[in-house]
């Protein structure tokens, strides 16, 4: 079963990176390309430091456990860290 586990795992965390990387860039009226690489350098920056610790304090008892917890919580905070990083973004006034 813990195979299963694991499968579904890898599979949802490799659909949520094809989801999470648009070809989509962020606009804003009167804003040069350069702002928007900017703020979106520092948007993801924010995101990533509120989401280090994600999963930091939890422990499994086995091995398939370990693994299948670590993909887990490498999909939440992928999750997380998009979501973050999308309202950033809409707060500085970009829009896709």
């Amino acid at each position: 079963m813990n195979t299963k586990i694991l499968t579904a795992a890898f599979a949802a965390s490799l659909m949520l990176a094809g989801c999470a990387s648009s070809n989509k860039q962020w606009v804003k009226d009167g804003a040069p390309r350069s702002e928007a690489e900017q703020a979106l350098a520092e948007c993801k920056y924010q995101a990533e430091a509120a989401t280090i610790g994600i999963g930091a304090n939890t422990r499994s008892r086995t091995w398939g456990g370990a693994i299948s917890d670590g993909i887990a919580d490498g999909v939440v905070r992928g999750m997380d860290e998009v979501e973050l990083t999308n309202s950033c973004m809409k707060a500085k006034g970009f829009a896709r």
